[in-house]
């Protein structure tokens, strides 16, 4: 019940921000559009800024989830790397729309994007250091090939979300989403 109450407040929240801009709802509309008392929002949520923060934490959560379960999902390390990176690569074909929606959720507050995609980058990050530890650890993946890889993951995986806005490109994207995880897989995959 606990949950699920903060849950709603959350959700309610993040409409009412979407609507009305997060400067312009207060935690009296948040308590009326939830139909719960003030009382209550103060038992989950000190502040507007702690309500926001929990909103701008469970948007980017939700950006994560289905890569957390396939990194954290049954079967071999290299598998399941290539399923992340597949993966993270389609959610960068979707990540223009998702930003347009966020772009407007948050009234082209440009630092406000900046902070979820900075979350999301972070735990993705996280994702993709534990995956290749792991292959380290068991001896699948090349140690040097994988610190190699980490250096330069993130403005790669960026420069493809990059792309996605450029329309002209978009029709390449599945051949070249292939072509980098196969790349990556081959430098960081031993040769038995």
């Amino acid at each position: 019940m606990v949950l699920k109450t903060r849950e709603k407040l959350i959700e309610v929240a993040r409409q009412l921000f979407a609507h009305k801009g997060v400067a312009n709802t207060t935690m009296s509309d948040i308590a009326e559009a939830s139909e719960k008392g003030r009382r209550t929002i103060y038992t989950y949520f000190k502040n507007k800024k702690e309500i926001y923060n929990a909103v701008v934490e469970s948007e980017s959560d939700k950006l994560v989830n289905s890569l957390r379960e396939i990194a954290s999902g049954p079967g071999p390390v290299d598998e399941r790397l290539r399923r992340f990176l597949m993966a993270r690569l389609e959610h960068g074909r979707a990540i223009g729309s998702v930003y347009r929606s966020l772009v407007s959720w948050l009234k082209l507050d440009a630092r406000r994007v900046e902070r979820i995609h900075r979350l999301v980058s972070e735990k993705e990050d996280a994702l993709l250091r534990d995956l290749l530890a792991e292959g380290v650890a068991s001896g699948d993946f090349d140690r040097e090939a994988a610190d190699l890889f980490l250096c330069f993951a993130r403005p790669c995986l960026g420069g493809f979300d990059l792309s996605t806005i450029d329309t002209a490109a978009a029709p390449d994207s599945p051949r070249s989403h292939t072509a980098l995880v196969t790349f990556v897989m081959s430098a960081l995959v031993k040769k038995s």
